[in-house]
């Protein structure tokens, strides 16, 4: 099988959660036949890389409109979306010269099927099934339910927000309900999301779980790890790595900061906090300004080093769908795990088991139970470690990604490929 894959970027060396679905997928793909990739951000550095081994096309886009960050004009106009009824923030992210560049690639390099990394790339599905391939969309989120969770958070009245969040909930279940009767299957993270996409659209094509998973051998500490400078040995780190432009992570970041940091250290420990990733807000960066116990790292070529070297990793997060890369990485690198029922949403855990499930008002106590007591932090990351390794590595989606394929309809005679397979 021939497959190209449509990624808002490209997605190795990995700098999201996004990017690793995005990379575990390629490589699944891989093992069943030839594989082409495609970003559509056009200043993307990735694209002057050597393409990794086995792939046959790792290119981005040419049209400098779909430059990250956008140009000025583009990002303006983008602002003007809930003036337009039939319009979406995802816009964004489509060209028509991307669109002919995808044309192009699709005649030239013939795949059987054609993955859309993300519902925001929905605009080139009618395209694409007008070349005669068949198509996955690989939801990364149920984006309605994600965007109504979203708005129902949202606070104050400036430019009222809840209400600007209903109607991007709203016109996201109107594109999303669309796709899912475009496509020839949809995959996603986990049975929760395959049954809120199926109560949600009841979609003619087949629903896939494709679990989020790890290349887990990556995350083993070799034998001396190297301890970025900012993480003092000798006191407890937590860590929370994330995307910030994300407002979730960001409402989960300020949280760590004005409550749980102020909150810790009647143990008598004193305790370090690394926020890690791009995109920090401003308000982050002033509370590291003015806590030597508080870092913001900004964007970092390799998350793990942050891992190795932490006591602790925090996941307060209130909103989202999926599932939580980065509690796979912990689990990977051996770092225990405190997070919210919502953070743990979707994966097969027990609490006090493999992680600590513990409400806001109840993380501080929790993290304090993990740093005085050695034992626990030891069984959980054992326990952890053998969970991820048998349920959530590449092995596990590769499996997953073969049954999927093997699940598409069979395609008309009058839509085989000129090549030969």
């Amino acid at each position: 099988m021939r497959t190209l894959l449509i990624a808002e970027n490209l997605p190795h060396p990995a700098l999201k959660g996004g990017d690793l679905r995005t990379w575990q997928n390629v490589n699944a793909l891989l093992a069943v036949g030839d594989v082409a990739v495609f970003g559509l951000c056009s200043n993307d550095r990735r694209g002057a890389d050597v393409p990794p081994a086995g792939l046959s096309v790792w290119r981005c886009s040419s049209d400098p409109v779909l430059a990250y960050p956008p140009p000025k004009e583009r990002k303006v106009a983008s602002r003007a979306w809930i003036l337009d009824p039939s319009a979406h923030p995802s816009d964004v992210y489509y060209s028509d010269q991307a669109c002919a560049e995808i044309e192009e690639l699709v005649l030239s390099f013939r795949p059987d099927l054609v993955v859309i990394e993300r519902l925001w790339l929905q605009r080139y599905i009618g395209t694409i099934k007008r070349l005669d391939c068949q198509v996955v969309l690989d939801n990364h989120n149920v984006e309605t339910a994600l965007q109504r969770q979203i708005a129902a958070s949202a606070q104050g009245a400036r430019h009222h927000p809840r209400t600007v969040g209903e109607v991007l909930a709203s016109r996201t279940q109107a594109l999303e309900r669309q796709a899912a009767h475009m496509v020839d299957q949809i995959w996603v993270c986990s049975a929760a999301d395959a049954t809120a996409m199926e109560e949600l659209y009841a979609p003619p094509a087949p629903i896939c779980v494709v679990p989020n998973t790890v290349e887990v051998s990556r995350y083993r500490p070799p034998s001396r790890p190297p301890r970025p400078a900012e993480l003092d040995a000798t006191a407890p780190s937590l860590v929370f790595p994330a995307m910030f432009g994300y407002a979730p992570n960001v409402e989960a970041a300020q949280f760590l900061i004005d409550t749980m940091m102020p909150s810790l250290g009647a143990d008598g420990l004193a305790y370090r906090l690394a926020l890690v990733g791009g995109m920090p807000t401003p308000a982050m960066c002033a509370a590291a300004a003015t806590d030597r116990n508080i870092i913001v790292t900004g964007p970092v070529a390799d998350v793990r080093p942050y891992l190795w070297a932490s006591s602790i990793m925090v996941v307060p997060l209130l909103e989202g769908s999926g599932t939580r890369f980065k509690i796979l990485e912990a689990f990977a690198a051996g770092v225990p795990v405190v997070t919210t029922a919502k953070g743990a949403e979707g994966l097969s855990v027990r609490h006090g088991m493999h992680l600590l499930i513990a409400e806001l008002h109840e993380m501080t106590r929790a993290v304090e139970s993990l740093a005085t007591d050695p034992e626990l932090a030891r069984r959980l990351a054992r326990n952890a470690f053998d969970l991820v390794t048998s349920r959530y590595s590449w092995d596990v989606a590769g499996r997953a990604v073969e049954r999927a394929l093997q699940g598409l309809p069979p395609r008309p005679e009058s839509r085989a490929p000129a090549h030969t397979l």
